[in-house]
Order: structure tokens, then C-alpha cells, then sequence
């Protein structure tokens, strides 16, 4: 078979499916959106399969044409339409776990408008005079009191696809309700169903066939591509790592000749590692991390990572640097004031002290401290705070301290330093 790029994949399907009755929305084919959870693509009610090879995703070229052959002989008769019923809002603590994110199309329309009406009523009201009429019809036949008009133009230049396709652009209003073309609505439909059956077949364990969650948790890349483990069987399948780089730098030749994906990732101990997590300050590899999470570690916001990735403080001390000195990477020093601040600052309002946890705007280092910017949404207040660049560095150690006496007797103890692998002196 003939494997192509995500990119030129997209400028085949373009040019094929130009003129297609179907407004399209192509940029899964490069992003590939579900290569975790699933594997596919897919494209109205058709999956294209991505493929890894040479270490690089691809397609089937035939794959790609002839799916973006059938959306160039769509039909939509626009005479033919049916009537859009939106379901009832339904906010996250409603929804059971299986449910979140799942393949509703009218669901995923309606939150759309439900998300819209929100803002609109919140935005034009003090916190004292909100309620939650926005999640309610209004005689609009919309959520709250947004109209079709203003729906429409908050639309423009957001994403708004579904199976990479765009259904704003084909919905239609009146009086009576919002209507799309049957033979569109009845291809979402399709979507709908492909989708599921996708997201099934990838959480069954291809050892023992136990079914895993929704969401691509036991998926686990491997030379050609993602495969589902559960943790039992990853546990039995790649080795434990036990600590025997630590204090080893990174750049060393023996890192270098050491494969990280023989390794069950150190953090989440779920699936297979990847790439051997090290620390950027100092140099010294942490240990072996799956994708999700060392792009956890490196890509969210530091805050996030310590405050919900669970044993994210002994695995940044995995590094001999930041133990031996009690100290985390510089980016998490404002990450912890961030969280003191969270803890303790309060604004007042009347003479009282507000309960609520103030929201942080923005953070800047400033003439050596940490200035924040920080909000009130129920009582419309303002103002900043800084913590100094050693009150942070205090903190820090404070923090450090107390991650290593909750874990023992099992803390980290640096091992003895080879010659080989210490830094060159600055």
C-alpha cells in the first residue's frame, strides 16, 4: 500500500471532496485528534485507519481517496429536512463517567448553545442576579436568551465540527425549530455509530480481553502503532523501573544506549513508557515516562502538575539536583507560591472576610518577586500580591521537606556519583 503524510492526506481529500455538498472540516487528518483512543479518523461515517511507519504516522492512500470519493457524491436534498430537538442541559456532575464526551451529536450541538447562552447571561449581569434561566428553552427555541443571529456570529472562526464535518452550516431556523437536511442528520447518526464501535473494540486488553475505560487509559504505543493493555498485563509485559539511572545524566552514553519503552511508566505504573524524563535544570534523568504523562509534565501548567498528578513531587526529586538541594525546577517556584496564596490570601468585602478561593489572573517575576494577579467573581474585586523570589525558594524547600518525610521509609537516597557522570564545572 502507498503511505502518505497526514498533511498531503488532507490536500488529496480537498481536492477529491472539493465541491462536496457537506461542508468539511479536515483538520483531524493532520492533528489525528483520536490516534489515542482509537486509532482512526474518522470522516462523516467512514474510519480511515492511521498507520505508524518508520516511527511516523501515516495512511493508506487508497484509504483516503475513496472516503473523500463518497463525500464528493454525497446528495443532500434541501427540500428534505428534519427538525433538531435539543436535549436538556445536563451540566459535568450530571453525567455519568461513560457518558462525558461521548458520541451525541445533538448533545455536542446543544452544549454549543448552552455554552453561548452562559456567557451571554453572565456577561450581562452582576454575580447577585444570576441564575440559571440560560439552561432553560427560551421562547427563542434557544437555551436562555440567546438568539439564532447571535449564535451564528460567535460561531465564526471557531471549530466547530463534528465527524470533521461543520453542522452549523447546514442548520437551518424557523419559528418552529432548528432543522438539518435527513440525509445529513441520518450520517451523523452513522457517526455516531462508528465512533462507538471504534472506542469499544480499542478498551478490550489484547492479552486478556478485559474491558477498560472510555477514554484510551490502557492504550499504550508500541513500534507500529497503539495497542490496549490493562495495567495487570503492561505490569507483567515491560520491567519495572527500580531506580538504576538515577544520578545519571541524561546526555550520557548510558542513557543513550538504554530503551525507555522497556519500561512500565514510573508515574502512572499503567503503561509502557516512552522517553526517559529528565530534569532541564540540572541535567539528571528522572526516570521512564509514558507520553500522556511526560507531556503532563512538560506541557501543562506547573501548578497543575503538582496539585493533580499524583506522586508528581517525588518524581521531580528523582533527580539528584533537585534532591540533593531541596529544591524543585525553577518553573514550579511560582507554581507553589501560587498555591500558599491559594491557601491563605483572602480579599474583604464589608468589613469580612471572603471564604471564596481567590481566581489567579496572571503571574509575573518582577525586581525579584512574583507578582500575581488575583480576582473575586462573586463580589467583582481585583487586586495583586507578590511573593518574594526567597519566600518562593522557602516554600519550595518547606514543600520538598514534607513530600520526602510523607513517603518514608521509602524516599529517594541519592546513589554514589560516577566519576563519569559528573557535570563539568560552569
Amino acid at each position: 500500500m502507498a503511505q502518505i503524510s497526514p498533511k498531503l492526506a488532507r490536500t488529496y481529500f480537498a481536492e477529491i471532496a472539493a465541491g462536496s455538498a457537506v461542508p468539511l472540516d479536515l483538520d483531524d487528518l493532520v492533528s489525528m485528534a483520536w490516534l489515542r483512543e482509537h486509532g482512526h479518523v474518522v470522516l462523516g461515517d467512514i474510519a480511515v485507519r492511521c498507520y505508524k511507519f518508520r516511527s511516523k504516522w501515516t495512511y493508506d492512500e487508497r484509504d483516503i481517496r475513496r472516503a473523500a470519493q463518497v463525500f464528493a457524491d454525497f446528495v443532500l436534498d434541501p427540500g428534505d429536512i428534519v427538525e433538531i430537538q435539543l436535549p436538556p442541559y445536563r451540566g459535568y456532575g450530571d453525567q455519568e463517567p461513560e457518558e462525558r464526551g461521548g458520541s451525541d451529536w445533538r448533545e455536542q450541538i446543544a452544549s454549543w448553545m448552552y455554552w453561548h447562552a452562559r456567557h451571554t447571561h453572565q456577561r450581562e449581569r452582576p454575580y447577585d442576579e444570576r441564575d440559571d434561566s440560560w439552561q432553560h428553552i427560551g421562547a427563542s427555541g434557544l437555551p436562555g436568551e440567546l438568539t439564532w443571529e447571535e449564535f451564528l456570529a460567535a460561531s465564526i472562526g471557531s471549530r466547530r465540527s463534528i465527524g470533521n464535518t461543520r453542522p452549523l452550516e447546514l442548520m437551518t431556523r424557523s419559528a418552529s425549530g432548528l432543522f438539518l437536511p435527513r440525509a445529513y442528520a441520518d450520517l451523523l447518526d452513522r457517526w455516531e455509530q462508528v465512533t462507538e464501535e471504534l472506542i469499544g473494540r480499542a478498551r478490550i486488553c489484547s492479552r486478556c480481553r478485559a474491558q477498560g475505560p472510555r477514554w484510551g487509559a490502557w492504550r499504550t504505543p508500541s513500534p507500529h502503532g497503539y495497542v490496549t493493555l490493562c495495567p495487570p498485563c503492561s505490569g507483567a509485559t515491560f520491567q519495572q523501573y527500580t531506580g538504576h539511572l538515577r544520578g545519571v545524566l541524561y546526555a550520557s552514553a548510558r542513557t543513550r544506549s538504554t530503551r525507555a519503552d522497556g519500561y512500565l511508566c514510573r508515574m502512572c505504573a499503567e503503561t509502557r513508557a516512552s522517553v526517559w524524563d529528565h530534569c532541564h535544570d540540572h541535567g539528571y534523568v528522572r526516570g521512564p515516562l509514558c507520553a500522556s504523562c511526560n507531556t503532563f509534565e512538560g506541557k501543562s501548567s506547573a501548578h497543575s502538575f503538582l496539585r493533580d498528578k499524583e506522586g508528581s513531587a517525588l518524581h521531580l526529586l528523582e533527580c539528584r539536583g533537585c534532591l540533593e538541594r531541596r529544591t524543585l525546577p525553577g518553573r514550579y517556584h511560582a507554581a507553589l507560591a501560587r498555591m500558599h496564596l491559594e491557601a491563605t490570601e483572602r480579599h474583604v468585602i464589608r468589613s469580612r472576610r471572603c471564604r471564596r478561593e481567590p481566581w489567579f489572573e496572571d503571574v509575573e517575576l518582577d525586581r525579584g518577586a512574583y507578582r500575581f494577579d488575583l480576582s473575586c467573581w462573586w463580589h467583582d474585586a481585583r487586586w495583586t500580591k507578590t511573593v518574594t523570589v526567597v519566600e518562593a525558594a522557602m516554600l519550595v524547600r518547606e514543600f520538598v521537606d514534607q513530600a520526602l518525610a510523607a513517603a518514608q521509609p521509602t524516599a529517594v537516597v541519592p546513589a554514589p556519583r560516577a566519576a563519569s557522570d559528573r557535570p563539568s564545572p560552569a
